[in-house]
């Protein structure tokens, strides 16, 4: 066996096809028997099951409450201690199904919804119907709704920069969370992460209002406000340059929280990643490349004090 115990990429890729076979209930006795024997081969096969178990086990949990809160289908069907080990096989194999759904594509209603969804490339340039250029960051859905009189935009999920076309009388308004940002002519960035907005002016001026308070907010060039659950914060005085950083391919933060930069880092990466424990409410400062991601999680766990556990391609977790 190898002395060294962190599994390789090869290693988690294999344990989760393992375990999903075992989770559906479709491993045959040949094939638990090469599974065990695959396990007994190498010790990072095992860690990187083991690994991968305990992250499924934490998604498996509230299915399995969910089906014991359902006693009725028990009752009224006769042998049902005969039948409970093929429905919680259904059960586990629907919950492999659905899992590896949200893995590849957690957002497929929102892309449904939306008219222009970007890629994972650090900027995608849109042109709108009235000439207006907005900037898509990784992994963003913008809805539009354009016509003689009106000129909006909601962001689903993400990050733009608008540049605004100048001369029409009609305001171009940008909905992000239920908060509205109106502008008649301007350049000015939008970054909506969970249930938090900021929205940050390059140039000209726009008008921020929450959706819980209907006062607006007046920003001017180099101004910025973070809008959290529908309330307006104060202003500040914004870093264009660290607002604008993840066009150039890094996220640059200053006392941020860890879970909000993970969020931010999500939008760059294929598989998803959690943050677990106190260290999501840890604050982090510093410069993050978004062309690696992995390498950026190791380097927030180890200012943040914490570690990453990956499983594969496709989950990542911070703790």
């Amino acid at each position: 066996m190898r002395g060294d115990a962190e599994p390789t990429e090869e290693q988690k890729d294999a344990a989760a096809l393992w375990l999903g076979k075992r989770a559906g209930g479709s491993l045959t006795p040949a094939e638990a028997e090469d599974l065990e024997k695959w396990l007994n081969a190498d010790r990072g096969n095992r860690l990187a099951f083991d690994q991968l178990r305990v992250l499924w086990a934490q998604l498996e949990a509230p299915a399995m409450r969910a089906a014991a809160a359902a006693p009725v289908i028990a009752r009224n069907r006769s042998g049902a201690s005969r039948r409970r080990a093929p429905v919680f096989a259904a059960l586990g194999l629907s919950l492999f199904i659905c899992l590896g759904i949200w893995v590849a594509r957690p957002t497929l209603v929102q892309d449904w919804q939306a008219d222009f969804v970007s890629g994972q490339q650090a900027v995608t340039d849109v042109t709108l119907p009235d000439g207006s250029i907005a900037r898509l960051g990784a992994d963003t859905a913008l809805d539009i709704d354009f016509s003689e009189n009106r000129r909006n935009v909601q962001i689903l999920r993400g990050e733009a920069f608008f540049e605004i076309r100048h001369g029409l009388p009609t305001p171009f308004l940008v909905d992000s969370l239920g908060n509205q940002v109106r502008v008649v002519g301007t350049r000015f960035n939008v970054d909506q992460v969970r249930d938090q907005t900021t929205v940050s002016v390059e140039e000209g001026a726009v008008q921020v209002t929450g959706e819980v308070k209907a006062e607006g907010l007046l920003l001017s060039p180099g101004q910025q406000v973070i809008v959290t659950a529908g309330r307006v914060g104060a202003v500040e005085t914004a870093d264009i340059d660290m607002a604008l950083s993840w066009m150039k391919g890094r996220l640059s933060v200053r006392n941020v929280l860890v879970r909000d930069l993970v969020a931010a880092l999500q939008r760059h990466s294929q598989g998803r990643i959690f943050v677990r424990g106190s260290l999501a409410n840890r604050r982090i400062s510093g410069t993050f490349p978004t062309t690696d991601v992995p390498a950026s999680l190791e380097t927030i766990a180890a200012a943040a004090g914490g570690s990453v556990v990956r499983t594969g391609r496709w989950l990542s977790v911070l703790y």
